[in-house]
């Protein structure tokens, strides 16, 4: 076990399976664009507390690209029901947030109870979040396309708000991507280090994403499935793991729309989340 992390030591299910979705629709940006990038997301579940949390997060946030590079920064207005998920780095964390001393006492499959929230602030903002990518080498006949990529949030929401877990997150990771005809398949394996709560230590974590696709009418129309999992973050408590499926617009030369459901498989990911995500390019 790791000891606690008081300096510094993110975009998580829902919103990379956006912009995953997004990007590949819209296909490859031009050299020197500057897009805004967004998504309305709603996100639901019981996790395994004995309450449901409810949230709404509208992101937005710009995203330059100039040859090889990419830099993309953005920020999320939060509603929530309940102050228990966190917004991380690695996306929606059932930390418990003030009271997270209650899950890391958690044994076993046990549920955990929390208290009524009384008076909080349901409406906030959460923590930016800085993304860098770097192309390695463009897709070839048989190769396909390879980007690193280095990710930091920054903790400006605090963890007494619900919005934020007060930390550092960060990340650095490996995307590949393929066309097969009107088919497109995308991995990407990604380590997070991620700030521990006061009383609730968080595992360093591997992340791994897995879509399949396939584009209609030119590129007009896409369906996109996806896979995203982690390694265990929380003692006593499976780690995320969910299904996608999307649906992605073209709209005009440089910016796309997807709508996007995903559906939780393990006791720390939301039941049901349903999103629409937007590129626009200038």
């Amino acid at each position: 076990m790791k000891a606690r992390r008081n300096t510094p030591s993110y975009r998580g299910i829902l919103a990379a399976g956006v912009i995953i979705g997004m990007a590949l629709a819209a296909g490859p940006a031009a050299a020197g664009s500057i897009s805004y990038v967004g998504s309305l997301q709603m996100a639901s579940g019981s996790y395994f507390f004995n309450q449901t949390t409810r949230g709404y997060y509208f992101v937005n946030g710009f995203s330059f690209s100039e040859g090889a590079f990419t830099l993309t920064a953005n920020i999320p207005l939060i509603y929530q029901s309940t102050p228990y998920v966190s917004y991380s780095g690695i996306g929606l964390l059932p930390s418990g947030g003030a009271d997270s001393s209650l899950v890391s006492r958690r044994q076993g499959k046990e549920q955990v109870v929390l208290p009524e929230p009384v008076a909080y602030n349901k409406y906030g903002v959460g923590d930016p979040l800085l993304s860098i990518g770097f192309r390695l080498w463009r897709e070839g006949e048989f190769v396909p396309s390879a980007q690193i990529t280095a990710q930091a949030k920054i903790p400006l929401a605090s963890l007494e708000s619900g919005f934020g877990t007060g930390q550092w997150d960060y990340a650095a990771g490996l995307s590949l991507g393929k066309k097969v005809g009107s088919a497109f398949l995308f991995a990407d394996l990604t380590y997070w280090k991620l700030g521990d709560l006061p009383d609730l230590i968080l595992k360093d974590a591997w992340s791994y994403g897995f879509s399949l696709g396939r584009s209609f009418s030119g590129g007009a129309f896409s369906v996109l499935a996806s896979y995203a999992g982690y390694t265990q973050i929380i003692s006593w408590v499976a780690p995320p793991s969910s299904l996608g499926l999307g649906l992605g617009f073209r709209v005009g030369a440089k910016s796309s729309l997807m709508l996007n459901a995903s559906f939780g498989l393990s006791e720390s990911s939301p039941d049901v989340a349903l999103s629409l995500g937007w590129i626009m390019g200038f």
